[in-house]
């Protein structure tokens, strides 16, 4: 999406003063939906279709990343059987719900020494890799030392409120906190652990679950390491099984035999990928599916097929000669079907050349194969392929169809070509990288796209790595193509987020880089990616920081955190901006409340308005923005009320809900009666100007009689 901000109307560029004629005047100008808008749009279809190829759960294709649960958002805690739903803030954890974890609970070495820890001190800092089992092990440590009940504690609201007199600490309860991706995590020093021992010894023990990143050199004597053992995870699945399958103890028993169920496991990372396979298993075999037919559709089958694909290295035959089965341009343009799924024939073969010459320069000239401009053709290439070619409707084309487009056959086959590339492959990670970097300057979006979540896709592979040549020098560029750059570095951090051995990860660079001038912009587009829309709080709290250092405004990333379903929020935030006492606060505070009414239907801001707690926030921002002492941001204002009276021409019963609205905006005083002069003027223009004025008439006829009694 393009970041630059759009001029409303001459207007806003004016510098601040009393309101005139001229601006009343100016108020005319509807502010045009604009290139910038539908760009926007565009950009998020083209990256949300590429999203839900990011990863295979249980062998069943998934979305990569999903919106959260936006406004409903509360306290959620995770464990590797499912995710339970704790109430929001502080919610205890039902014991029907620690009776399941504990029948399919696998304990690890640090179970015990979790417990004696807390028997002993109170008060640990669980430290581990994500997805390795920490929030099982810490919920079900802390059940054993305290047997009363356990709570899950508000991660947002940090650890220095528990060490008060109301802290949230319930007395007899155990106690977990999350620390992934928060601020107070990197923060934690010996001294706040030993205040909290005060309170948690004996009477309400606590758990707080940091990541491996965190720093252990302050918290000497907290610390507990989670261990995370590879064998751990075929336990949890024999554990899950015999569980899930207590009437079909046969199938079980061949299922945990079957060697391409092992090798499908040393895939799956996280503890939840784990369940969640083991869920798949236990579904199929209660439906009566044979276990060979089960376990040749894991993820173990894709890679073998990617391995088959790419091939093994060429080897020179007993005469010497090079086998010609494969050859260097087949296999480029085999990665360039995966990078470029969904584009034509011509570019992808053209890319592909280009991959393969820079694929060419890491060999010796004696091991390359000549150029086949002759030797190989199109169909040959595609005899050491698996895709097909459609048009753009999805029907079948042979390949001298004008609009060919290439696809790859099978969902998940193009992740795993590229995970098989990177790790038995590894010559061709630096051309690899460099022919990605070079298509995020292109002019067309598609491929920008596909090449920055391609890089997002490899970073979960090898994270330093990717983090190091691309990720950091695509944030900070300040080059002719910065812009492009950034926002590659914005979608591929979007799609590494998916992985949930990244996800704190990935939040903590961003929280860093919103700190750092030159990594600012990155971090503010990545922000109006799925990441702000994953963790909208956090999100807003470090575009609050950027907007006010007046380096950059955030309003299309607020626009995009709102429209992911954080609705309530962002007016929640955007009401307190409106009243800030820095300028570029109340600035984008404006600019957002003005983007975010072009918005219809359930994402339309007039659909709060029969709703008291964001109908408050709503009339606190409008109220504020239309009396700034801004004359821009005054404008913005008015700009937007005027789109809700021309929404309330196509709706039905909106009209009087804009009036009731409207009238209870100006309140006693001089300034109430100087903005009731305004409306009225406002309404009486608008109901020349708009199409249906009528609609602009009878709204001021309803806002006079409300204030005449």
């Amino acid at each position: 999406m393009d970041n630059t901000t759009e001029p409303v109307n001459e207007i806003l560029d004016r510098p601040s003063a009393e309101p005139s004629a001229d601006e009343e005047g100016a108020a005319s100008v509807h502010a045009s939906t604009g290139a910038t808008d539908e760009q926007a749009d565009h950009i998020r279809q083209l990256r949300e279709r590429g999203l839900p190829q990011t990863f295979i759960e249980g062998g069943i294709e998934g979305t990569a990343v999903g919106f959260g649960r936006g406004d409903a958002a509360g306290t959620i805690y995770k464990n590797y059987y499912s995710t339970l739903h704790i109430d929001p803030v502080d919610g205890r954890v039902p014991e029907d719900d620690l009776d399941r974890l504990r029948e399919l609970y696998v304990a690890p070495a640090t179970h015990s020494a979790l417990v004696e820890h807390l028997v002993e001190h109170g008060v640990a800092v669980l430290r581990g890799v994500p997805g390795s089992g920490r929030y099982a092990t810490a919920l079900l440590a802390v059940r054993e030392a305290m047997d009363t009940g356990v709570v899950v504690l508000d991660s947002e609201a940090g650890v220095r409120r528990l060490v008060t007199e109301e802290g949230g600490l319930q007395p007899s309860r155990g106690h977990v906190i999350e620390g992934d991706g928060t601020e107070w995590a990197n923060e934690l020093r010996s001294q706040m652990l030993i205040r909290l021992r005060e309170a948690t010894y004996r009477r309400s023990p606590l758990v707080i679950i940091v990541d491996d990143q965190v720093p252990v050199g302050g918290l000497v004597g907290h610390v507990v390491e989670h261990e995370a053992a590879d064998r751990l995870r075929f336990q949890v699945l024999g554990r899950h099984l015999t569980v899930l399958l207590d009437n079909w103890p046969e199938d079980c028993r061949k299922l945990l035999e079957h060697e391409r169920l092992r090798e499908d496991l040393r895939g799956r990372r996280p503890m939840a990928e784990v369940a969640d396979l083991a869920g798949l298993l236990a579904r199929r075999v209660r439906n009566g599916d044979d276990v060979d037919e089960i376990v040749q559709g894991l993820g173990a089958e894709l890679r073998a097929k990617a391995v088959k694909l790419l091939g093994p290295p060429q080897k020179a035959g007993a005469d010497g000669a090079r086998r010609q089965d494969m050859s260097l341009w087949s296999r480029a343009f085999l990665l360039a079907c995966v990078v470029l799924d969904g584009t034509t024939l011509s570019r992808v073969s053209r890319e592909s050349h280009r991959l393969a010459e820079l694929l060419h320069g890491v060999r010796s000239p004696s091991s390359a194969p000549e150029m086949p401009l002759f030797e190989e053709s199109v169909q040959d290439w595609l005899g050491h392929s698996d895709v097909e070619f459609t048009d753009r409707t999805g029907h079948p084309v042979g390949a001298r169809h004008p609009e060919c487009l290439v696809r790859v056959s099978q969902r998940g086959l193009g992740e795993a070509i590229m995970e098989v590339l990177w790790h038995d492959h590894s010559g061709a990670r630096g051309p690899l990288l460099e022919w990605l970097d070079s298509f995020v300057v292109r002019g067309e979006e598609d491929i920008r796209v596909s090449a920055a979540q391609t890089v997002g896709l490899l970073a979960t592979f090898d994270w330093a790595y990717v983090h190091e040549e691309l990720l950091t020098r695509w944030a900070s560029e300040r080059g002719e193509h910065a812009d492009r750059r950034r926002f590659a570095a914005a979608w591929a951090l979007e799609r590494a987020v998916a992985d949930p051995l990244l996800a704190s990860r990935v939040q903590r660079l961003l929280w860093r880089w919103s700190q750092r001038r030159e990594f600012q912009a990155c971090a503010q587009a990545a922000y109006g990616t799925q990441i702000g829309a994953k963790f909208p709080a956090e999100a807003l709290s470090s575009l609050e920081r950027i907007a006010g250092s007046g380096m950059k405004s955030v309003w299309a990333a607020v626009r995009e955190i709102y429209a992911a379903g954080s609705r309530v929020q962002v007016l929640e935030r955007l009401a307190d901006w409106s009243a800030s006492s820095r300028h570029w606060l109340r600035d984008d505070a404006a600019k957002c409340l003005q983007r975010l009414s072009r918005f219809r239907g359930e994402r339309a801001v007039t659909a709060f308005l029969t709703e008291p707690g964001p109908r408050a926030h709503l009339l606190r921002l409008s109220r504020q923005v239309l009396l700034s002492t801004s004359q821009s941001h005054r404008q913005c204002g008015w700009n937007s009320m005027r789109l809700w009276v021309e929404r309330a021409g196509d709706e039905p019963g909106l009209d009087e809900l804009v009036a009731e609205f409207f009238a209870e905006l100006p309140e006693q005083g001089v300034e109430g009666d100087a903005l009731r002069e305004r409306f009225l003027f406002y309404l009486r223009l608008w109901g020349h100007q708009l199409p249906d004025g009528d609609t602009a008439v009878h709204i001021g006829s309803l806002v006079e009689e409300r204030w005449s009694t």
